[in-house]
């Protein structure tokens, strides 16, 4: 037997060492992500070499018009008109993070979240359809309200569905079974959750609890609260984090509200929030944030709960009675941007309301109230549970806020607790189209959000519905053929 050896030519061998070693000794490659958020909370972005941070980074005028599914276009008219141009983006340079998942030896990701200019001239305005440019005008009227400075604290709790490949080319729940919190259930998609809690945490988004949800491949996942619009970045960053570091490895997460089927426990994203005002002391003094020991204590120190209220019997102050009031008001509006897909209206019944009412920790209500007169004030908070995991936080924001300033202003009677529509509550509209006539309807909202918002927004959303329709026109319209519609529109990116 003959036994031929391979040899390499040194000079092959050397050139090739070279490279390796030049290529270890190049500097990382730093890119920045323009990203902009748009009506379904997907991200829209432009890759851009550091190096041209500040060259001006333009998108598509109408890129926030298009469906959860891009075969979805509308065309606001002002962006028709002219001849569908680009505009310049407004990044807002204190979002800049590292995104850990995105990045690889070699190459850095940053992510800077951005609002777009309405026009190309110097001087133009911002496009006030962008969900953030949104949130941001009424938190900004919430802050000035009356001058007390008041800032809305928000805490995220999502349910989604992580997939893996299945048959022909679809998706299948990464897990099977409806085994909510049980160990052995957890542990199967602990791997992922792991990874997602590290990457997670580098960018300020603090976890507190995971945990297998009522679903197959259902999780739910709590992260510690911040203030504001910081804490809109957080839940869109947790979004779109968690879907592209399934992505990396090789799965989908989607926060579709009913991902599989047509019926029953779907994903929802309960929306915890409270008021604040700064404390004489001064919000955030250096001695409150020493002293505090907790997350929620670090982030509320030098600022006073303004729900919470020592001497009512209920814990509740007449600021958390009027504000609750104008957000009940207000619910039909709401469930437009709450309930934001076709298929969320499924959830209703199953621990998503029916009906605008409240109860001291009820599941049931379509708003859960937490106080305690004797207890700490900071435990003191309002859990809306009318939106599914599909719904924009920064409209989800916007929206209360415009609400309960409603009620701030007119000091509106909060109803009796746990009211059934028999007894005077207001029934939640049943379908997407009834929540879209509802927001257009409130004529309050619509000149808070802006006309432009609604227009905009209320056009994406019926063409998302009509292609469903049209889709299930030329076939059956089988719970199969439902859900395939469905998933067509609103799995990958949702």
């Amino acid at each position: 037997t003959v036994v031929y050896q391979a040899r390499l030519c040194p000079a092959l061998v050397c050139c090739s060492s070279a490279r390796s070693a030049a290529m270890e000794a190049q500097p990382t490659r730093e890119y920045i992500r323009f990203e902009v958020v748009d009506f379904n909370c997907k991200a829209l972005s432009k890759t851009v070499p550091a190096r041209h941070r500040t060259g001006g980074v333009f998108m598509y005028s109408g890129a926030i018009a298009m469906g959860a599914n891009s075969v979805v276009l509308t065309f606001p008219e002002e962006v028709g008109n002219a001849g569908c141009p680009n505009f310049k983006l407004v990044p807002d340079w204190t979002t800049e993070q590292v995104l850990p998942w995105a990045c690889k030896p070699g190459v850095s990701v940053k992510r800077v979240y951005c609002e777009q200019l309405a026009g190309s001239k110097e001087g133009s305005i911002k496009n006030q359809a962008v969900p953030r440019t949104v949130c941001m005008k009424m938190l900004d009227e919430l802050k000035n309200f009356g001058g007390k400075g008041y800032e809305m604290l928000i805490g995220g709790e999502l349910e989604f569905t992580v997939m893996k490949p299945g048959d022909d080319k679809g998706w299948a729940p990464y897990f099977d079974g409806v085994d909510i919190l049980a160990t052995l259930q957890n542990s199967k998609s602990m791997d992922f959750c792991y990874d997602l809690e590290r990457d997670m945490e580098a960018v300020g988004v603090d976890i507190l609890t995971m945990n297998a949800e009522y679903g197959a491949g259902q999780l739910e996942i709590a992260f510690a609260p911040k203030f504001g619009a910081e804490a809109c970045d957080m839940t869109a960053t947790f979004r779109t984090g968690t879907k592209e570091i399934a992505q990396n490895r090789g799965l989908m997460a989607s926060f579709m509200a009913r991902p599989f089927g047509v019926a029953g426990v779907g994903n929802g994203g309960h929306f915890n929030f409270s008021l604040w005002s700064p404390d004489e002391a001064g919000a955030g003094s250096a001695s409150a944030v020493a002293d505090a020991e907790d997350a929620l204590s670090k982030t509320t120190a030098g600022k006073t709960n303004v729900l919470h209220s020592a001497s009512d019997a209920d814990g509740l102050s007449s600021t958390a009675r009027h504000f609750l009031a104008g957000v009940l008001a207000h619910a039909s509006a709401l469930e437009a941007v709450c309930a934001p897909t076709v298929p969320c209206y499924t959830r209703h019944g199953n621990w998503a309301p029916v009906v605008a009412n409240w109860g001291f920790e009820d599941r049931t209500a379509c708003v859960r109230v937490k106080a305690d007169p004797a207890g700490n004030p900071s435990a003191c908070y309002m859990e809306l549970r009318l939106p599914s995991a599909s719904a924009n936080p920064y409209l989800v924001a916007a929206a209360v806020v415009a609400a309960g300033l409603d009620g701030l202003e007119r000091k509106l009677e909060l109803p009796p607790a746990r009211q059934t529509k028999e007894q005077g509550a207001a029934p939640i509209p049943t379908t997407l189209e009834g929540a879209l006539q509802a927001l257009e309807q409130d004529h309050y909202m619509v000149d808070k959000l802006g006309k432009d918002f609604v227009r905009w927004y209320a056009a994406v959303k019926r063409a998302e519905e009509k292609f469903i329709n049209d889709a299930l026109a030329t076939g059956g319209r089988s719970d199969e053929e439902v859900s395939k519609a469905w998933q067509h529109m609103y799995l990958e990116y949702l």
